[in-house]
């Protein structure tokens, strides 16, 4: 009899018990125990929409991107009319780095819903990793004429930034933004910069401080103005705003390198000192940093280590040899694709001297001044160069074939050749002078 009760009274519990299981996953989301939530699913016996949209969240949540992908793909079928599902996706793809099929996404809940501001933010977003940047200025402006918000008018100065390199256009557009929104910290940063950059050092100050009447503890304005101060040689300012930054810890490159500087020009030489030191720590190949560490060091007791550093600074300051050579191999084949016969034999010259070793370059400039301009002197006095560097054991030795009997392309076989070439030349000029001799006497 129990057992018959047991039976007719389950069906009235099964709605309770999903209900706490709904509870139960809601609760573990909502406490991002994501683990827990999916552990909860995967007892459900059916997975619903919104049980599909709890584990694609959940997967998200883990970092657990492709999986949560694959969740929300499917959404985009099962649901296919809900904005949410695509912009879910679309999250996804965006966390994968997979733009093109993030625009989509987005482009398709615009598609649904052309007012969905999120969605637009973010199909501009992806247009701007794309580097479709004439399309992004389109949709940003237009955006913009609906909602001038500091978010949409940041998304118009990138789009304006990958289009154009003239500085007054992108100052013009950071500070649009920092007008309308002088608290803004990511306009006053980006504005200053860009007055850093051009040389605009009182401009980049005055932006900066027109944001510290707001908030003066923002770190990165600080070092922006600090920068700002010291590249306009005030450099007692400069270092009220680093020290308190290098106080609390703020290391960077930068902060040392200005830092140091500015204690170099205010005649500081032990604190210039250790700040280079740090900065180059950091970045121990950069030639302006070395540069003004040599000359601390000249004023302090490691006078031998400032020579060094500046021994350094000019071995960093001029390419290596190697690197020069390359450069002027490529440009030796531009000249001979493009024609230029003279070009190409100066930059084989050039090549050769800055690898000396390379001899085979002088048979080159030979061979080009043979076939494409017909100029005997220049061969032979190219030839004759070459020649003089053949070494010792490598005369009279005998050309080396192949069984087919064609002779292999090696640096003794380029000799004999040579040799060959020259003597060639020798007895055509002097057969040449003879008859050229024979007609002056008649």
């Amino acid at each position: 009899m129990k057992k018959v009760l047991i039976y007719l009274l389950l069906p009235a519990f099964t709605p309770f018990l999903k209900a706490q299981q709904v509870q139960s996953i809601q609760e573990a989301m909502a406490n991002y125990d994501y683990e827990n939530a999916l552990t909860l699913i995967a007892h459900e016996d059916s997975l619903t929409v919104p049980l599909l949209y709890q584990k694609g969240r959940a997967l998200k949540g883990l970092g657990r991107n492709a999986e949560a992908l694959d969740v929300f793909r499917l959404l985009t079928v099962q649901d296919s009319l809900n904005p949410r599902a695509y912009i879910e996706a679309g999250e996804c793809y965006k966390t994968l780095g997979k733009f093109q099929p993030a625009l989509q996404c987005y482009r398709r809940v615009l598609d649904l819903k052309p007012d969905h501001k999120y969605a637009h933010i973010q199909y501009i977003g992806q247009l701007l990793n794309l580097q479709k940047y004439q399309e992004a200025l389109g949709e940003s402006t237009s955006l913009a004429e609906q909602d001038s918000s500091a978010t949409i008018l940041h998304l118009k100065a990138q789009s304006l930034e990958g289009l154009y390199t003239d500085p007054n256009i992108l100052i013009g557009a950071y500070m649009e933004i920092n007008d309308r929104y002088p608290e803004d910290y990511l306009a006053a940063s980006k504005l200053a910069s860009l007055y850093i950059q051009n040389n605009y050092y009182d401009y980049a100050i005055e932006t900066c401080e027109d944001y510290r009447k707001t908030d003066t503890t923002n770190v990165t304005i600080n070092r922006l103005e600090a920068q700002a101060y010291c590249l306009n040689k005030e450099y007692a300012k400069a270092l009220e705003r680093y020290l308190p930054l290098l106080a609390q810890g703020d290391s960077s490159f930068y902060n040392c390198y200005y830092a140091g500087i500015s204690h170099y020009a205010l005649n500081q030489p032990y604190e210039a000192h250790d700040l280079l030191q740090a900065a180059r720590k950091l970045a121990p190949e950069h030639v302006d940093l070395l540069y003004y560490l040599g000359k601390a060091c000249s004023k302090t007791l490691w006078k031998e280590k400032g020579v060094e550093y500046l021994e350094d600074a000019i071995s960093l300051a001029f390419p290596k040899d190697s690197v020069v050579a390359r450069l002027y191999d490529g440009l030796a084949d531009c000249c001979r694709e493009a024609g230029e016969t003279r070009k190409q034999i100066k930059a084989l010259m050039q090549q050769y001297k800055y690898a000396p070793q390379a001899h085979n370059l002088l048979y080159k400039a030979a061979f080009a001044s043979y076939y494409h301009l017909k100029d005997m002197d220049e061969t032979e006095k190219y030839l004759e160069a070459y020649l003089k560097t053949r070494p010792q054991d490598s005369k009279n030795k005998p050309q080396e074939m192949t069984e087919d009997d064609d002779i292999i392309l090696n640096e003794d076989n380029r000799y004999n050749a040579a040799e060959a070439w020259l003597n060639d030349l020798r007895k055509r000029k002097k057969v040449e002078n003879f008859f050229q001799g024979s007609q002056k006497g008649k």
